[in-house]
């Protein structure tokens, strides 16, 4: 009798730790599906500006633009992981340069592939499938493609090509559309050489963008 008693205590202890497990498991499943993934696109206006060594040059916002995907994970925090191609128009003119100069002699762009990598918050995350409102900081490594023909001597050569910047937004999320502002500055200096050394050159950018969420 005692033998029966341990068998079946020991049976009992067997499927009360498989309901465990199998409960356990189907939490985490459903955790995993309340984790909301989202695919975005987007293209956008930006007006851009170097914090330049007024020594050498006088620097003026100039328009731009962009165009990026993402993909998005999470509710109320998440994070996003993104590639992004910019193409920033910089109004650069040496010190002194008369006004009178056209502002085509005076513009160069650069063409550069960044990688947005984010962390956020959506402050309207229980109702985020149909609205959102969200406030993000993203790290930005930047590499430079290229540099379009500009008449004040800028080449790709002369810039440093590989660039880290800080940037930070908030985001208006309606229905499968997306709006999104923010600000991104350069932690290095994007000219390396002028007259034989580097000047400091950090590129700074205000952005618009509307997209698509899928």
């Amino acid at each position: 009798m005692k033998k029966v008693t341990k068998k079946f205590s020991f049976i009992a202890l067997l499927f009360l730790l498989a309901m465990f497990l199998l409960s356990n498991l189907a939490l985490a499943q459903e955790k995993e599906k309340k984790k909301k993934d989202e695919f975005k696109v987007y293209a956008g206006v930006t007006f851009n500006h170097l914090n330049i060594d007024a020594q050498y040059f006088e620097s003026s916002f100039a328009p731009g633009f962009d165009l990026g995907a993402s993909y998005k994970r999470g509710r109320f925090f998440y994070w996003e992981l993104g590639v992004r191609y910019n193409n920033p128009i910089y109004n650069l003119a040496p010190a002194g340069t008369p006004d009178s100069v056209s502002y085509t002699d005076k513009i160069f762009s650069v063409r550069n592939l960044d990688v947005p990598i984010t962390g956020g918050i959506n402050i309207l995350s229980i109702t985020s499938r149909i609205v959102g409102l969200r406030a993000f900081i993203s790290v930005v490594p930047s590499f430079i493609l290229g540099v379009g023909d500009n008449d004040i001597g800028v080449t790709k050569d002369r810039l440093n090509s590989f660039n880290m910047l800080g940037q930070g937004g908030i985001g208006v999320d309606i229905a499968f559309i997306f709006i999104e502002t923010g600000f991104s500055y350069g932690f290095s200096n994007l000219m390396k050489d002028f007259d034989s050394h580097e000047i400091k050159s950090n590129p700074m950018q205000i952005y618009l963008n509307l997209g698509f969420r899928f």
